[in-house]
């Protein structure tokens, strides 16, 4: 199997996992109750960010995040380059006491998982 195709297919399943994870990647169309953050540093939002995303890279998001949020009730969707910061800020959004926060894994994913454009 050639790599492009490998990569291809790995995506296909973790965007799966997401949206049965996550419930269906289609109930967010119309729902315009949730908050995405992008928890990349500035030179990767600047290269390309989701669509409404609203920037708190994950250095800072533990001192800025209530300032952004202040209802714990609040959707939350989180992003970043591969998974690992998003998840990283995830264990942090519960630990602060967020209840409805997911892990949309990369940029990709994200843009796949929301039907959001990315944009520079």
């Amino acid at each position: 199997m050639n790599i492009k195709l490998h990569n291809q297919a790995k995506l296909l399943v973790k965007l799966t996992l997401i949206s049965v994870l996550a419930g269906t990647a289609t109930c967010h169309g119309s729902d315009t109750n949730y908050i995405i953050i992008d928890v990349r540093s500035k030179e990767e939002w600047e290269n390309g960010h989701l669509k409404d995303a609203k920037h708190l890279p994950l250095g800072i998001l533990e001192d800025q995040i209530k300032s952004l949020v202040p209802n714990l009730q609040n959707t939350i969707y989180l992003y970043c380059r591969s998974g690992n910061r998003s998840g990283k800020a995830l264990q942090i959004m519960n630990r602060l006491g967020y209840q409805h926060t997911k892990n949309l894994g990369s940029l990709n994913e994200a843009s796949y998982f929301l039907r959001k454009a990315i944009q520079k």
